[in-house]
């Protein structure tokens, strides 16, 4: 894995990222060949950003506290 998608990225510099990939892949002075490589990492990124995504969704189910200070079942749930 490269620098680009190691995994102590934080998720603002990995999509930062795909948003520079995007740009690039826009332009029209790219060969096939690069274009290619651009796309699979912009995947791999697209996956990275979704996986830190999840696990931030799983941390506020947790740590969110209803009235009487007790999880919900659906807060417990996952």
């Amino acid at each position: 894995m490269d620098d680009k998608n190691k995994p102590d990225q934080t998720f603002e510099s990995a999509y930062s990222r795909l948003e520079e990939i995007a740009c690039e892949l826009e332009g029209d002075n790219l060969s096939l060949d690069h274009s290619i490589e651009l796309y699979e990492e912009g995947t791999k990124l697209v996956a990275l950003c979704q996986k830190m995504l999840d696990v931030a969704e799983k941390k506020i189910k947790v740590i969110k506290i209803t009235e009487n200070g007790y999880e919900t079942k659906e807060e417990m749930v996952e």
